[in-house]
């Protein structure tokens, strides 16, 4: 348990002034800010920038937070396990996902999991990639998954595998003819993309401007429900998905999923995390070897390049 004085530091980091605080843990200003001077005399340094707006942390302050949120979270660690034996009340997962996960994998599975144990409570937020990491570094969530061009840092990484991108089109589109296509093959048709800042969209057009490319943009979407819709019913449209994103939406939708040639295309890797230095409550490494299982369960052996194969 955090003593008096570090509650109401991190109630200060939170709330970004002595009053938001103060108003949070139902004390005066002046009880607050007796404790931050006590934390500030004990390490003989200011923790705290003050200015008009409120209160900004010192380099010296940021570290103090770091490890004052991991004790925080250590003891709420301890609180669910002994919950955990006990098997009472509710006990909340937070993750944090993109919308290839977000969408239909962990709903569905989050559902399995609750069948088989009922007290657990989710709490599913679908971000961008960096702003998980974020969220997963400050121990704002408690696991999060996204797609990544580069290693995750500053966090614990659970788990990691490369993804195929794949082009889906609708049954009876004319490259269903093919084994597999390239992105030249694939130029002389409507393409949905996803948004700007998404890491698919980032490789596709790395890897078309590699291969001198163009391709005819027809739809763009920050939505992957959105670019389903559009590939059903668009005329010979093109859309591209993660291949763990594509298994959930071909079992219920009329798609076709078609591998892509080029090997620059493959270069995203799936990645799982949590915050760095922090053992998870029981029930969150449990889901957390449910996703892991279902991934592999799911998609098979990771794909190879075949520069890479022996």
């Amino acid at each position: 348990m955090l003593n008096t004085a570090f509650r109401y530091f991190l109630e200060v980091v939170n709330a970004g002034s002595l009053t938001g605080a103060a108003l949070r843990l139902h004390v005066a200003p002046s009880a607050v800010s007796r404790m931050i001077r006590k934390i500030e005399d004990e390490y003989d340094i200011a923790l705290f920038e003050r200015h008009g707006r409120g209160m900004v942390l010192t380099e010296a302050g940021e570290i103090l937070a770091t490890s004052a949120k991991r004790s925080q979270l250590e003891a709420e660690l301890a609180r669910t396990d002994i919950g955990d034996l006990r098997k009472v009340g509710q006990r909340l997962i937070r993750i944090s996902a993109n919308q290839a996960f977000g969408m239909e994998l962990l709903p569905t599975l989050m559902a399995r999991f609750q069948n088989a144990t009922p007290e657990v409570t989710f709490n599913l937020t679908l971000l961008r990639a960096s702003e998980i990491h974020r969220r997963v570094q400050d121990g704002e969530d408690d696991i999060g998954l996204y797609y990544s061009l580069k290693p995750a840092v500053d966090v614990n990484l659970q788990y990691t595998r490369r993804m195929r991108v794949l082009a889906l089109v609708k049954q009876g589109h004319p490259l269903t003819a093919r084994d597999s296509v390239s992105l030249k093959d694939i130029a002389s048709y409507p393409v949905g993309h996803m948004s700007q800042g998404t890491t698919i969209r980032a490789i596709v057009d790395l890897c078309c401007m590699q291969k001198n490319v163009a391709l005819t943009t027809a739809f763009v979407s920050n939505n992957v429900t959105a670019l389903q819709n559009f590939c059903l019913v668009r005329e010979n449209a093109v859309v591209f998905f993660g291949e763990l994103t594509a298994t959930s939406v071909l079992k219920h939708h009329g798609l076709v999923a078609l591998p892509i040639a080029d090997a620059q295309l493959h270069q995203r890797h799936l990645q799982i995390i949590t915050m760095e230095g922090r053992e998870l409550p029981v029930s969150a490494r449990r889901f957390l070897a449910m996703i892991i299982q279902h991934i592999e369960e799911e998609v098979g052996p990771p794909w190879v390049a075949p520069d890479e194969r022996t």
